[in-house]
């Protein structure tokens, strides 16, 4: 018996969906990549649960999916199992005896955003603008010039594959960096997240998001697919990361149908048929040249699954 034989023989335990043989140029906001042999989107607890006993039964590698904004998949595809979290908990409610807003991982920030500004909830708006879903804000401590996902982040609740239990954390069990988290365990899933609110006007939060929004769809590349920001900003050097870019020539430089875009040289747009192997060339030409001659070392914001052959 395969690995994929077990999960079609046990499908009928999962209440999710499961897709076999999925093109994950589907799932990525780069819309690049090959497919994965299965692709499960669970609906709760439960169908984790099942996906623990499955890894367990098969010995198959996984890899967890929020929304893809900031994946780059290989043209090869990726040979495990995805796990699509898009489906597990959408849910939003607050409490106003704590102005706590809970909000499911699945719950796409644009989403999240457009119901602050409905409900007047003050203290999101350095999420405005930032692609995907509640739990890769967490998981990337995404922010913007206004601040990070950290300052109002109050308590996660995540699910862990390898013990089969939901953890939460506190904001005092808590540790985030530029970019990132250092608190969560591998194979843990972001299941739900506690946001400390201020209410407030809901015109007065209307207006702060329409006014950060304009100012990055003026100043960043959103009518052409993109991961966002390709690269940290490298903050010892005092610059910015499309400083550097900039200062080595490569802003409109293009490698097949990927290219450092005109608008705003940090990212990276997929002008139509683009190869992940386009990206990563541009990628690996860009950090290359920041070291040999400015002496700056790059670090991706983006991620990579699958192969790469460099």
């Amino acid at each position: 018996m395969t690995a994929w034989q077990w999960f079609r023989e046990h499908a009928s335990e999962f209440q999710g969906e499961l897709r076999f043989d999925e093109p994950l140029s589907r799932h990525t906001y780069y819309r690049i990549g090959g497919a994965t042999p299965l692709m499960a989107l669970p609906k709760g607890e439960s169908d984790l649960a099942w996906l623990k006993q499955g890894i367990e039964q098969t010995g198959v590698e996984f890899f967890i999916l929020g929304l893809g904004s900031n994946l780059l998949v290989s043209d090869e595809g990726y040979p495990g199992l995805v796990i699509k979290t898009s489906r597990l908990d959408l849910s939003i409610g607050l409490d106003a005896s704590s102005s706590l807003l809970r909000t499911g991982a699945s719950v796409a920030v644009s989403s999240l955003l457009r119901r602050a500004a409905q409900e007047g909830w003050s203290g999101l708006e350095c999420l405005a603008g930032v692609p995907g879903s509640v739990g890769g804000v967490v998981v990337m401590n995404a922010g913007t010039h206004l601040g990070e996902a950290q300052e109002r982040v109050h308590r996660v609740g995540a699910y862990l594959l390898h013990a089969a239990q939901l953890q939460v954390w506190d904001r005092s069990e808590m540790a985030f960096e530029y970019r990132r988290h250092r608190f969560l365990p591998e194979g843990a899933i972001v299941t739900w997240v506690d946001w400390k609110i201020t209410p407030t006007d809901p015109q007065q939060v209307k207006r702060v998001l329409d006014e950060t929004l304009e100012r990055r769809k003026s100043t960043q590349p959103v009518d052409f697919p993109s991961c966002g920001s390709v690269f940290k900003n490298p903050r010892a050097t005092g610059l910015r990361a499309w400083q550097v870019v900039d200062r080595l020539g490569l802003r409109g430089h293009q490698i097949g149908n990927a290219q450092f875009a005109e608008k705003h040289s940090n990212f990276i747009i997929n002008r139509g048929g683009a190869l992940a192997a386009d990206v990563r060339a541009l990628i690996e030409l860009a950090k290359a040249r920041a070291k040999a001659e400015l002496g700056i070392e790059l670090e991706e914001e983006v991620k990579y699954l699958g192969p790469f052959r460099f």
